[in-house]
């Protein structure tokens, strides 16, 4: 990706619920469907969320963990965790 890459408030959403469940490496990570029950339904469809997390993972925000029964799980990189807790990004 060229230039600066911001986030909008559904991808600030993804990485807050990630930071918020401890999930900061490859075996302490999330499913999709467990972002969107954490979440109550508002990040929207599966789909949705699954390209929102592609733009993440391309951005250097996430990254993908183990797989849990066959669904991909994601973590949070150092980018993503200074991102939540309010530092400036590289």
């Amino acid at each position: 990706m060229s230039g600066k890459y911001e986030l909008n408030r559904m991808e600030f959403m993804i990485i807050n619920s990630l930071y918020q469940a401890g999930c900061t490496d490859h075996y302490h990570s999330m499913t999709i469907t467990d972002l969107i029950e954490d979440n109550e339904g508002v990040l929207g469809v599966r789909m949705t969320v699954y390209r929102k997390m592609q733009k993440l993972i391309k951005a250097g925000y996430i990254d993908k963990g183990c797989l849990d029964n066959h669904a991909d799980t994601f973590y949070l990189l150092d980018k993503g965790i200074k991102t939540v807790e309010g530092g400036k990004a590289e």
